[in-house]
């Protein structure tokens, strides 16, 4: 609060310590109340990205793929 006179602040702030002292106490017993627990990133190990079925269907299809591009004559233009 914005006081041009300083004794008025002062007086202000003595009559209302009481007040602002108990929502002081009240906060402070607020924020105990609330267990702060740290938490800590879980480790990720690469192959726990992809589950080991899912990548070998991916290299199935891979594979596939490839075979059936080998196998229906498709060729790369060779260029001289």
């Amino acid at each position: 609060m914005p006081y041009k006179n300083p004794e008025d602040k002062r007086r202000w702030e003595r009559e209302h310590r009481e007040q602002r002292d108990a929502q002081r106490k009240k906060r402070r017993l607020d924020v105990k109340g609330v267990p702060v627990i740290p938490q800590r990133p879980t480790p990720t190990v690469a192959n726990e990205t992809k589950s080991g079925s899912k990548m070998i269907l991916g290299l199935a299809i891979g594979f596939g793929l490839l075979l059936l591009g080998a196998g229906s004559g498709i060729m790369t233009p060779v260029r001289e």
